[in-house]
This record gives C-alpha cells, structure tokens and sequence, in this order.
C-alpha cells in the first residue's frame, strides 16, 4: 500500500505543512467538503490533531466557518478544492460585509501547467479580491507557512475581515519541503497572534468628551467592531455610568446586550421608532466602529439630522474615509478609544434628565401598536410572525443563544426583540446575517454556534424560502450528521414573503414566481433524523419549543403563520415608489 504522507528526513509534505502552521495558531477545527485536491491538508490535520467538520457543500462549510468567527470574535477556518471555491464565494461575501475574520483556503491549479487550460485552473484569488482584506496565490510551496501567518495577521487585525489563501495542488502533494528553516536563518514565530491596538491621539479624545459634556440629546450607535474589538463591555458600562442611549445597526451580532437599560434598539425608521428621535432631536451622534452605509442611511436625512454632531470612531484611516459626512473623525483601536473616553469626567454633564426615558417611551410606544397581537389570544390555524418570534424570545434562558435569517420573518424578529427586551431578560447572545443580507445562512449559522457554545441553546428563527435556500443535503445534515442539538424553528407561509408584499403593493396585486407550493417540511426533517413537531397555534409553539429543548439532537419546528408585511417591507415599498417616480 502506497503512504503519500511518508517522507525523507527533514522533509515535510505541502499539507502537512499547512496544518502545522494552522495548529500552531490554535486552529483545532476546520470545515470543508472532501476533495482529491486536498487530501494531502486533510492528512496533515490528522498528524497535527485538528478536526475536520466534513459538510455536503463548500457553501455550508463557509458558513459555518463565518458564525464561528463571529461568535467566538476568533478566526476560523474554510478548505475547498478548485471547483469548490466557487460553492464558497458567497460565505466570503458574507463575511467580508460583516468584517468576520475567516482564512478561506483553497487548492489550486498545478503550477506547472499555469495558464494552459489546466484541470480546474481559475484564478481564485482575482475572483474574491474584491471581498476580500487580502487574497493571493502562493507562489512557493516553501514558503506555505509564511503565507498562512500573513493571512492570519490581516484577517485578524481591526477591521477584521476574511482573506482567501490558494495554494496549487502540487504544492499540498510535494514531499521535499524542508521541515524547518536552515541553520542561521531569520525566522518568526509562528504561534503568533498579537492584535495591533493603536491608542487614540489624546486631543481627540478630549475633543469629543467636550461634545459629549456639552451634548443635551447625546446618542451612541454601537457598530459591528465594538463586538470584534471586544468593546462592548466598556461601552455598555460607559453609557450605564452617564445614561447615554445606545443603539445597534441594523444585522450582524447584537454589539450591546439588548436588555441592557441603555439600549434603545435597532436604529431602524421602520422597525424601531425610537430612532426617529435621532433624526429629531439628538444634538450628538456617536458612531464607534461603524460605517455611514445603507443600514444607517449613510448618515443623511430623515433618520441623521445634518445639525447634530456627528462622531466616527474607526481603527483605519481607510474607514473614515468611508464616513466623510462626519463632523469628527477619530482613528484609534476601538476597544482602546471606548477605554480612553471612559477616563473623561461628566460626559453627561448637560444631558436632559429625561432623554434616555423618553426614547425607551417611544420605544415601548411603537410596541404597543401590536399589543393584541403580542398578548391576545391568537387564533388556530396560523400564527402572526412577530408573535411567533415574541414567544422563541420569551423561551430562552440566560445562557441561551438565538440565530434570525430570511427576509419578513427576520424583521418581525428585530420587532419582537423591542418588545422582549423590555422584559429586562438577558441571553448569551443574538446573531443575525451581515449587511450583505445573505438568506439561507441560519441552520449552518446555528449549527457553529452551537458547536462553539455546548452549554447553550441555540436557537434558529427563520422562514420557509431562506430555509429551502440553505447548502446540504437537507439544512440540516451536519448537525444531524454530527448531534449538534441545535433547535430549528421555521415559520411557514408559503412564499417568499418580504418579495410577494412587494409585488402585491407596488403592481396592484399581481404576483410573479414568489408563491412556493404548500408542503410540510417537520416529516422531512423527521426522516433525516431529527426531532420534529408542527405548530399551528401559540399554545403548540410553546409546548414545541419546551419538547425540544430536551432532546439532546437536533430538532425541527414548523409553524404555520399568517402571511404578513413587516414593518421594513412597507418601508421599502415606500422607499422604491419613491425612487421610482424620481
């Protein structure tokens, strides 16, 4: 029997060298689809003890690579063959918006036939470049382990993002690299993971503790690098101290725990109505590790007002030049700014006694517009979608974890989160799609989550359109694959609903290939092995999502819910006639 892995002394294959250098910086899990191309990597990971989560698409195991990242705000890590690369770019894409810090790696070509038409040859790294903080083709099979800890130190420094690694196949295959370094060399120490934190310059600082002291109607909206760069205790504890309001932007993770008494919400016009006031009557906004992108309305009116002061906080100069619109500028380490402000005296010196009561009033207001459907009874037959959310929400424990995807139905769950969060009920954590919006991530999302949290219990809300969209064999299949007791609840109207309400609005009721044909999904999932229920009222939620929390194994609950606009897609039809007539 032939053994490629047996080498001559001193030597070491491609692969083997490319698990070494990924072991040496922590890396025990990687996920991939199997591939002749990379079989030297998976040997290599077997030598070096590192697990390879096997998935039935390269799609899925991107995914799952971007939700371990971004729970865990560490890097993870993506191996595809060549035509598997192209199954992944849509995870890159995903985390690219969402700045998650996943090396994807993914065998290339042959060398020695480049740029000849050879088997599977693209070039990769071209492709994602775009989507990417950094991408190439290694060009020396030696030097493998240089590229991966180059790779490694740009994705994970702030901003985080992912970066693509493409390594020819004969690289992986090749037995004569040298093990280590000649006698004399210079070399770097490949266990390495020191995160650059670059302090703000102290009249920055100072400047915008002045604003905040003078500041009547001060507002925070805390972007998705207050959670990478691990801020988001001192953010919390710097608005607790002075009362200041702080806000979220809209998708990625929640950066501020949501039942925190300072946090007001999504900053949304439609889902969350506290954050008109910001456009209204806040005299300073204060967006730290941000971008003025389209969740925010690039920082213009209706929902910024262009009298206020404007403050963007970036770890690059290269962001700020993304947020031209504000006022003051401040290149500094997140987490070392937020640290910094909160040695400044009377931030909230000026503030009116009232603002941050007000704002959660208006927020607690806007909720009570869905009261009956919040807490009244409901009917059988079908469930309101932001009812269905409301009570997942109102089932989770502390140490418990939710996971939203789709379209309509991940904006009822941002609704019913206003109502849930002024219930004062902490959970570990709340996670949603980037702003690429890329539906179809929740079970794979869900699935790493869990696998990166086992005392939790991870909870996915999605519909039945993202559902179909997820990569596998059934969405499912790795966690039933493996046990991951991942929960799976899919709200079922029978349409791709945030596109059909569109349709339906803005062409006086006519509908175009968005209706999906009634079927029922739980004996499916049932038949791949998981724990399945069907819900057609609030009581068989409850009692659904109590049964599955004691499974030990993935479990499935469908819900039967009513086919109803969400409050964002009346505002996009808004928002497209407008333009439209434009």
């Amino acid at each position: 029997m032939v053994d490629l892995g047996k080498t001559a002394p001193g030597k070491i294959t491609g692969g083997a060298m490319l698990a070494r250098a990924l072991r040496d910086k922590g890396i025990d899990r990687v996920f991939s689809l199997c591939g002749g191309f990379i079989n030297p990597i998976y040997m290599g990971c077997l030598e070096y003890g590192i697990e390879v989560v096997g998935t039935r698409n390269e799609m899925e195991a991107g995914f799952l690579a971007t939700a371990t990242a971004r729970c865990t705000r560490k890097p993870s890590v993506c191996i595809a063959e060549p035509s598997g690369f192209t199954n992944y770019v849509s995870a890159v894409a995903e985390a690219y918006y969402a700045g998650d810090p996943v090396v994807f790696i993914s065998a290339s070509s042959n060398s020695n036939n480049f740029d000849n038409q050879g088997f599977k040859e693209m070039p990769q790294a071209e492709v994602v470049r775009c989507m990417t903080k950094y991408s190439i083709e290694v060009n020396d099979a030696q030097r493998i382990g240089w590229f991966l800890d180059k790779a490694w130190d740009i994705a994970t420094q702030h901003p985080t993002g992912p970066v693509q690694l493409c390594i020819p196949t004969n690289f992986l295959f090749t037995k004569q690299l040298n093990a280590e370094a000649p006698e004399g060399a210079r070399t770097f120490d490949r266990s390495r993971n020191k995160i650059h934190r670059p302090a703000p310059n102290p009249a920055d600082v100072a400047e915008v503790a002045q604003l905040l002291r003078a500041a009547r109607k001060p507002v925070v909206i805390a972007g998705p690098q207050v959670w990478y760069s691990q801020a988001d205790t001192d953010l919390a504890a710097l608005c607790d101290q002075w009362n200041i309001p702080v806000f979220v932007p809209l998708t990625h993770s929640k950066a501020i725990d949501q039942g925190h008494r300072c946090a007001v919400g999504l900053v949304d016009y439609h889902q969350n109505h506290a954050s008109r006031m910001i456009g209204a009557e806040a005299d300073v906004v204060l967006m730290i590790g941000g971008q003025l992108d389209f969740p925010v309305n690039f920082g213009e009116a209706p929902l910024f007002n262009p009298k206020s002061a404007l403050i963007t906080v970036n770890a690059t100069a290269r962001e700020l030049s993304n947020n031209a619109l504000s006022d003051v500028r401040v290149c500094s380490d997140v987490g070392m700014f937020v640290r910094a402000l909160r040695n400044e005296p009377e931030l909230g010196k000026a503030m009116a006694p009232d603002w941050l009561e007000r704002l959660q009033a208006r927020r607690k207001q806007h909720v009570a517009e869905f009261a009956e459907v919040l807490t009244g009874p409901a009917p059988s037959g079908a469930v309101h979608p932001l009812r269905l959310c409301y009570e997942v929400l109102m089932s989770l424990r502390e140490e418990d974890i939710c996971v939203i995807d789709g379209g309509d139905i991940a904006s009822w769950f941002e609704m019913a989160i206003n109502a849930w969060a002024a219930q004062g009920r902490p959970v570990k954590g709340i996670f949603a799609p980037g702003p690429w919006e890329q539906m179809g991530t929740g079970p794979a999302f869900a699935t790493a989550i869990q696998m990166a949290n086992p005392d939790s219990r991870v909870v996915l809300v999605t519909g039945d359109g993202s559902f179909g969209l997820a990569p596998g064999f059934t969405p499912l299949e790795t966690a039933i694959d493996r046990g991951v007791p991942v929960t799976v609840v899919v709200a079922n109207n029978s349409q791709w609903g945030m596109i059909q309400n569109q349709q339906k609005a803005m062409w006086a009721g006519k509908v175009v290939a968005t209706s999906l044909r009634r079927m029922e999904y739980h004996p499916i999932m049932a038949a791949a092995g998981a724990f399945s229920l069907k819900a057609v009222d609030v009581a068989g939620v409850r009692s659904a999502l109590e049964a599955a929390r004691g499974q030990g194994r993935p479990a499935f609950v469908e819900v039967i819910t009513e086919a109803v606009s969400s409050p964002i897609t009346q505002g996009l039809v808004e928002m497209r006639i407008r333009t439209a007539i434009e």
